[in-house]
């Protein structure tokens, strides 16, 4: 696999009133954002373009903006933008903020092509 020459890129993070919400664009279809699991329940909103979604290595649907996509604790889940300039928002419960940024259970790294 080869890295996204545009990666992901955060547009805003806030914290207010108990919530944890962070807005990230991702330039380029056919982007893949590995697989990453929470030891709590959050939200994703899609806000713009079409994203393809994986829990636990299992096809979950493609979904369309505007969407509101719930991700149960513990589940390893991944996206794959199917058009350019999607616009996705991680939504969590900021009690649950480790060094302000929400706490990752398990992660899965990508390997990467030499150029």
């Amino acid at each position: 696999m080869k890295r996204a020459p545009n990666q992901p890129e955060t547009v805003s993070v806030t914290i207010y009133a108990g919530i944890y919400y962070k807005i990230y664009r991702v330039p380029d279809a056919d982007t893949l954002l590995p697989q990453h699991a929470h030891n709590y329940g959050h939200l994703t909103a899609l806000l713009q373009g079409r994203i393809r979604m994986w829990r636990d290595d299992e096809e979950a649907g493609d979904y369309c903006a505007p969407a509101t996509i719930r991700v149960p604790a513990h589940i390893m889940h991944s996206f794959l933008t199917l058009t350019p300039g999607v616009v996705l928002a991680c939504i969590h419960n900021a009690d649950h903020l480790e060094a302000d940024e929400p706490a990752v259970a398990a992660e899965h790294h990508l390997s990467f092509e030499e150029d």
